[in-house]
């Protein structure tokens, strides 16, 4: 027991406190719903990385036009595609649609940052939690 405790304190002191911020929106409308999840990564009380997945469930009458969602949710992300430090990847299958968008901040240029806005996240975990649970978001 007492070696577990300790591997787990040197994990903690090698790598930093970290918390993760993990909120959750769903949106019913007549032939969709859509599930939006953040993750918010945190190590010392800074922004490490993002992690947004979306999931759009059309209703079984509207499945043939998953692939027209897929696209337009892709869309979005399209300015996203080519950074480095940026993933976008997306499937559908039958009437279910995901988009899954990752960014690791510490592995994208200063001028991306800058020009998505993403340089100084000053917003520290409790503020954020607010943020997003003023916009519905159910964080945990």
């Amino acid at each position: 027991m007492k070696k577990i405790v300790m591997i787990i304190m040197l994990l903690v002191l090698t790598t930093g406190c970290s918390k993760k911020l993990v909120c959750e929106k769903i949106t019913e409308e007549d032939i969709i719903t859509t599930t939006e999840t953040l993750m918010v990564g945190y190590q010392n009380d800074s922004v490490k990385n993002i992690q947004i997945d979306l999931k759009a469930a059309l209703k079984k009458k509207y499945d043939t036009y998953a692939e027209t969602v897929e696209n337009k949710l892709k869309e979005q992300f399209k300015k996203y595609e080519n950074i480095k430090g940026i993933s976008v990847t997306s499937t559908s299958n039958d009437n279910i649609v995901n988009v899954h968008l990752y960014i690791k901040l510490d592995e994208m240029k200063e001028k991306d940052k800058n020009e998505l806005k993403l340089i100084n996240l000053k917003e520290n975990y409790n503020e954020l939690k607010k943020t997003l649970e003023k916009e519905k978001y159910q964080c945990q």
